[in-house]
């Protein structure tokens, strides 16, 4: 994990926003857009970046507001406003249309970048997300696991195997990654002022199922089996109101970070580059 050079472009709301490419851009390649989980950063998506599967796209990643080194909306954000401000970095990076992919909090911005601006999206792909606002019983588990996190200067051992187990910590990925993810929550989400900001946005998203009709575009919607975050028939119940649904596949042995962990990062692989050739 972590081996992409961070890039940075300012927008004219003064906003920096972070961001990492797979390659220079090649305008006839087809792009791919990437957001990453919840106290992630742009880094999430190293498997992919180094995945000759994907060798035939431009992959940009992007560090959402709150997190990795985006900077310029302080404390108050939305996804709307990390969505909006990654339209106007690829306006100025000179790409017009694109395929966008979320994974967990990831697609709360790549489903409203489609809403903001629907000619622009190719398609979306979507992995282990959700069309609602936050429930009350994740809102009490968070809150409980945030007291927990910045109760000490440095998150203590229990509070990161806490937070690493939506996804499945050390179990579910290799050694030498996890411990590169403990260095960096370490380093920028320790303490109230690291965490709070992107957790309010979390807990405080709005609700978008009642603007699924707009989206039109063709759709892949992958959901860990295991996903202990999101459940699973919600996840079908929202996927069927999709007007271009392409697929929607439940991930045998898949849990929340789907693109983070195995097997959800090598299905998605597999998948992607069909969907985009049937869609593009």
């Amino acid at each position: 994990m972590f081996h992409k050079e961070l890039l940075y472009m300012t927008l004219d709301d003064s906003v920096t926003i972070a961001y990492r490419l797979s390659h220079p851009i090649d305008k006839p390649l087809t792009t791919i857009v990437m957001h990453h989980a919840f106290l992630m950063d742009s880094r999430f998506y190293d498997q992919q970046m180094k995945d000759i599967r994907y060798s035939n796209y431009n992959l940009i990643s992007i560090d959402a507001h709150g997190h990795g080194q985006t900077k310029g909306r302080n404390e108050k954000f939305t996804f709307w406003d990390t969505a909006s401000d990654s339209l106007e970095l690829l306006t100025k990076l000179g790409i017009d249309q694109f395929y966008a992919m979320g994974t967990t909090q990831g697609g709360f911005i790549a489903l409203r970048m489609a809403l903001l601006e629907p000619h622009r999206v190719k398609g979306l792909i979507l992995l282990g997300t959700s069309v609602y606002s936050t429930a009350e019983q994740i809102k009490i588990m968070m809150l409980k696991a945030r007291d927990k996190w910045c109760e000490t200067k440095i998150p203590s051992d229990e509070a990161i195997l806490t937070r690493a187990a939506s996804f499945g910590g050390p179990v579910r990925l290799n050694e030498k990654v996890f411990e590169k993810i403990k260095e960096m929550w370490i380093e920028r989400y320790a303490g109230a002022e690291g965490y709070d900001p992107a957790m309010t946005c979390l807990l405080d998203r709005d609700a978008i199922d009642d603007e699924l009709e707009k989206l039109t575009m063709p759709i892949l919607a992958l959901h860990g089996e295991e996903d202990r975050i999101f459940p699973i028939e919600e996840a079908k119940v929202w996927t069927l109101k999709l007007p271009k649904l392409w697929k929607f596949l439940i991930v045998e042995r898949g849990v929340h970070h789907l693109s983070l962990t195995e097997p959800g990062n090598d299905v998605a692989a597999e998948l992607i580059p069909r969907f985009i050739r049937e869609t593009s």
